[in-house]
């Protein structure tokens, strides 16, 4: 699992556990929204630039191996060594693949979700205001259930 995943994850999995905990506990946590909500932006941030990250990591490491003509042992995957039976001991290495598509799209939805059930218990506390709920919705990229405001 690649790094922006999983920190996103960690970050959801902390503001689920707000979101049931008791009220004095998340009032506790809510002296520290400023740290949360920038934990979720930070989060939501690494999600979203994640490909030109990729890309220039892709770009860097297949100019480094063309440049310096890398090769890597051919492993085999019964012994996991050097290859023996391989008519090439050392080959080109493999680049990375951009293959975490549908966990960066999960990992950001539950970041949102969980950000957002955080904010309206704090809400439902009374430990927000209306128009600070508003802004905290709007900056983590979420609509608003009017149901939430009963």
């Amino acid at each position: 699992m690649i790094y922006t995943v999983e920190k996103a994850i960690l970050v959801t999995n902390q503001l689920k556990k707000f979101k049931d905990s008791y009220a004095f506990m998340v009032a506790g946590q809510f002296a520290n929204i400023d740290f949360w909500m920038n934990e979720v932006m930070s989060g939501l941030k690494a999600i979203d630039e994640h490909n030109m990250r990729f890309e220039k990591m892709y770009k860097a490491q297949k100019k480094w191996t063309e440049e310096k003509n890398v090769k890597v042992p051919d492993y085999c995957s019964i012994c996991n060594g050097i290859c023996e039976l391989s008519n090439k001991h050392y080959i080109k290495p493999e680049l990375p693949k951009n293959s975490a598509k549908k966990e960066k799209i999960d990992s950001r939805k539950e970041l949102i979700n969980a950000s957002y059930y955080f904010l309206v218990r704090c809400f439902k506390l009374e430990l927000l205001d209306e128009n600070l709920f508003r802004e905290y919705c709007h900056c983590i990229g979420t609509s608003i259930d009017p149901n939430d405001f009963y």
